[in-house]
């Protein structure tokens, strides 16, 4: 409730007149007309005209305030001036002026009846300016049957032209999806409203551009706020500032970005709340594939793609990379003059790990050497997509389609845990939006099935990928690439885990899981990334290279063998019964390593056997 302080004359009396004024209106439009002055000059008039004193500094506001479900007497400044008189702060024989009984209220006759007579026992008279009538707290029955006759009118005429402002929008929108023609003049940004036939068209050439835009950065994996900054540094004017509307940002921001990005108006369907969607009622502006797309995106990057980025989009794994030991996530800290850029467990800058960093620029060749199944040659050079990129558009595309599908399923179970009467209505309704979300999870396990298969084809493959990022584009060229790389990598990767141990030369390894399942670990020769000591598929227990002289894979064995016993020791006096699979999975790995002496490991390693 408005908090308003009402101070009295202490010289006042019960037969001093004063008047206070309580002024309401509904919309902002009432606001922006004749409302105001029409009520206050109206307090000022009656005041003059019968010798009271108007407490010009107590006028009461409740602007763009509905009273017909009794805002203004719950959150509004007139539930705080009866507030102010159940305490006494008011002497007896004032007034309250208000234009007409409906501004006090429009719930009924009971309502009104509970607020009049609140206010009466604190010895209060109440005016109506509009027919100049006074209700003293003494008044006859007569008066007081009038008052309440005329506050069940007011209510009466609030729902009628609520039922006809619903009734006119209904035909509207009606009209509007059968013949095209827009409902109302307010349209989107990017649109306008031909006056020849009152369809929307394009709005002119630049700003469909710049929508186009907006989604190719988002599809590219560029964040919000990414997005407004290079809009903004483009010179490019927000759609708003061309309605010249008091207090419109002239310039772009995170919302208005976000606003263009979840409007499925750029796909040509108008959706409404609590209403079936126009479809097909705007000009194409993006296709509906990209739409869903970049609603995956947006809500991958919200899960794991938070943060700064830098100016070059510095890591590409933001929220997927984490560490072996506590399983924090990894993060970029800033290097000491003259130091590379460091890999951090954030765990180790609390003091809650002690796992060592890694060098990025080590990590990220690495990985994007050995990690076969993803296409980065496509992302960073160009050329024809893969089949397994296309796979991955069209299982963005129906994550985006499941997301929005899952929303319109919570909103119908808000509306009928709202009113309950609307279950039998919506029961279909349900039921039809349950079997797309089936289906369109069936795809997407058939989907992942077959992207699945081929990156089995792709892991048997031992060579090594020469990917570099361009180094003579701008460093805003620069950034959307590696934004785009990262992107790719986000719709690939569950997560990779990095491990580092700086005993031995072989400690440096990181485990890649893959959505839709598989995994593969690469040990990392830190003084050449690009030739790793080991690339292993780990669920199939086939090496997919593996070192050839004895004396690199002898040590391999030797630091394997004595990490496994280490990470067992570990979860023998730390482990719960959920981690005896582990246990019993390294007790197994450990018994096969040992079995082996030095002549049949150097035998296996070069016929690619088992580790």
């Amino acid at each position: 409730m408005n908090s308003l302080t009402f101070s009295t004359n202490p010289e006042c009396t019960e037969t001093t007149k004063i008047a206070y004024s309580y002024i309401r209106w509904s919309t902002a439009i009432q606001g922006s007309g004749d409302s105001y002055r029409r009520q206050k000059h109206k307090a000022e008039q009656w005041c003059d005209k019968n010798g009271f004193t108007l407490a010009d500094d107590r006028i009461m506001l409740d602007a763009g305030v509905s009273a017909f479900k009794g805002k203004n007497i719950s959150d509004g400044a007139l539930g705080a001036f009866m507030t102010a008189a159940k305490e006494g702060k008011f002497p007896k024989g004032s007034y309250l002026l208000v234009e007409s009984i409906d501004r006090m209220s429009r719930q009924g006759m009971m309502k009104i009846g509970g607020i009049v007579q609140d206010i009466w026992s604190a010895g209060i008279s109440i005016v109506t300016l509009i027919d100049d009538k006074t209700y003293h707290p003494d008044c006859d029955d007569m008066d007081a049957l009038v008052l309440l006759l005329t506050a069940m009118r007011a209510k009466e005429e609030s729902v009628t032209k609520g039922k006809r402002v619903k009734d006119s929008y209904v035909k509207r929108n009606a009209r509007a999806a059968e013949t095209g023609v827009l409902p109302s003049g307010n349209t989107f940004g990017w649109l306008a409203k031909d006056p020849a036939t009152g369809k929307a068209v394009l709005a002119d050439e630049r700003k469909p551009e710049i929508v186009r835009r907006i989604f190719d950065m988002s599809l590219n994996g560029c964040g919000l706020p990414k997005i407004a900054k290079t809009l903004n540094e483009a010179g490019e004017r927000p759609f708003a500032m061309d309605k010249k509307t008091k207090g419109r940002a002239e310039y772009w921001t995170i919302a208005n970005v976000a606003h263009i990005l979840k409007s499925k108006a750029v796909y040509g369907d108008y959706h409404r709340k609590n209403a079936e969607p126009m479809i097909g009622i705007f000009p194409v502006v993006v296709s509906k594939e990209d739409y869903y797309r970049a609603q995956a995106g947006m809500a991958s990057r919200q899960r794991t793609g938070k943060g700064r980025k830098g100016p070059a989009y510095t890591n590409l794994f933001g929220g997927i990379a984490k560490c072996h030991h506590c399983g924090e996530p990894m993060t970029i800290r800033n290097p000491k003059r003259g130091r590379a850029t460091q890999f951090y467990c954030k765990g180790t800058l609390v003091g809650s790990c002690h796992a060592r960093p890694w060098s990025y620029k080590v990590f990220e060749e690495a990985f994007l050497s050995f990690v076969n199944e993803i296409d980065m040659q496509t992302i960073i050079h160009g050329g024809t997509a893969s089949r397994a990129d296309e796979i991955t558009q069209e299982l963005q595309t129906l994550q985006g389609e499941k997301l929005n599908h899952m929303k319109v399923e919570e909103s119908y179970f808000s509306a009928i845990e709202k009113n309950p009467d609307i279950e039998p209505i919506y029961q279909g309704r349900v039921l039809i939006n349950r079997q797309k979300l089936d289906t369109i999870r069936e795809q997407i396990k058939s989907l992942e099935n077959e992207r699945h298969q081929i990156q089995l084809e792709q892991r048997v493959s031992s060579e090594t990928n020469t990917i570099n990022f361009p180094t003579d584009i701008s460093t805003e060229a620069l950034y959307e690439l590696r934004a785009k790389a990262a992107e790719h990598i986000r719709t690939l990767v569950e997560r990779v885990t990095l491990i580092r141990d700086v005993s031995s030369k072989f400690g440096a390894s990181f485990t890649v899981t893959f959505k839709g399942g598989g995994s593969r670990m690469v040990h990392v020769d830190c003084t050449n990334p690009r030739k790793a000591f080991a690339v292993t598929h780990v669920d199939s227990d086939k090496p997919d290279s593996f070192p050839s002289d004895s004396e690199t894979a002898v040590g391999l064995l030797n630091h394997v063998v004595q990490h496994v016993g280490r990470e067992l020791e570990w979860l023998v006096a730390n482990g719960d019964e959920a981690d005896r699979e582990a246990i019993d999975g390294m007790i197994g790995e450990l018994q096969s390593v040992g079995q082996l002496d030095r002549d049949t490991f150097l035998t296996a390693a070069n016929e690619s056997a088992i580790l």
